[in-house]
């Protein structure tokens, strides 16, 4: 029987299979970049969806053909007990005619609209995926505008901030795994180093702490770190723009896999709604007219 039970397995194994490339993947990879983060978190939700999809797909595809075979061989059971032709029953017997088989090719929409669910939850995660690349491809890539000089592990320096800046710089290390913990800043007004507002890397640069301070003047930044371990003070308004743009992206994604959901859990319902509708609208219509064939054939006989 078609579909076979073989694609139960390959709707199976494409979820745990997915889960344990991204896995590899993501595995101590600390410089992983955002795309290949969110890549390797999303791509296990879409294709468990896709398991889920395949699996209800072929379940419905291989009941409803095996609900016609056992029709078939329902209606050959009663048929080969029917009376012979020529027939006659004793006086006030009925012979009820034998029941009706309607073959599945009569049955309107055809089986093949069952595929609409998963064709439609491919197009609408393809179209989550481009808008997400898209957004991401616009995304700001120019490094953040440096507001102060690279201050390496033991060293410290001096830096101007302006009326607009107040509210958009931030701390960055390099290499990403370097310790931004070992800096402290001083100035009028107490400057901190407070949680930053969104994660960013840049190339080697990690945007490690935001950058708190009360009004615009001259600062100083002094970190006590390791030698091979650079820091500087930089803009971080790319970083939110980016971040704003990975989000809507991720948002975009989110809410047309959701579509994509609903379209393959919807259409083979109504599919299969409607073709159960007009199966018993088939049945009533061919017991009618097996029922008068067969009335006008006792007529005839007993004529």
């Amino acid at each position: 029987m078609r579909p076979a039970r073989f694609w139960y397995w390959v709707g199976g194994a494409i979820f745990p299979v997915n889960l344990l490339i991204s896995v590899l993947l993501l595995s101590d990879n600390p410089e992983a970049s955002p795309a290949l983060i969110v890549g390797g978190i999303l791509s296990p939700m879409l294709t468990f969806l896709v398991s889920v999809v395949v699996c209800v797909t072929v379940l419905v595809i291989r009941t409803s053909r095996l609900s016609g075979r056992r029709a078939q061989r329902r209606y050959a059971a009663v048929a080969a007990h029917a009376p012979p032709p020529g027939y006659a029953p004793p006086p006030g017997y009925v012979v009820v005619p034998p029941p009706v088989h309607v073959p599945a090719r009569d049955v309107r929409p055809g089986l093949r609209w069952m595929l609409l669910g998963p064709v439609g939850l491919v197009l609408c995660v393809a179209l989550g995926a481009s808008a997400f690349w898209l957004f991401g491809s616009n995304a700001p890539q120019d490094r953040p505008e440096f507001a102060s000089e690279v201050v390496p592990g033991g060293g410290s320096t001096v830096f101007q901030v302006e009326a607009g800046q107040t509210d958009s710089l931030g701390l960055y290390v390099a290499p990403r795994d370097g310790n931004p913990d070992s800096c402290r800043l001083s100035g009028r007004g107490g400057p901190r180093l407070v949680e930053r507002v969104v994660s960013y890397s840049h190339g080697e640069w990690r945007l490690a702490h935001s950058v708190s301070v009360g009004s615009p003047g001259q600062y100083t930044l002094e970190c006590s770190g390791s030698s091979d371990t650079e820091y500087v003070i930089a803009d971080t308004d790319l970083a939110v723009e980016y971040d704003q743009a990975m989000l809507t992206g991720f948002g975009t994604l989110m809410l047309s896999v959701a579509l994509g959901v609903l379209l393959s859990v919807a259409l083979p319902v109504a599919v299969a709604i409607r073709r159960g509708n007009h199966r018993r609208r088939l049945v009533r219509e061919y017991q009618a007219s097996a029922y008068h064939a067969w009335v006008n054939g006792q007529g005839r006989r007993h004529g």
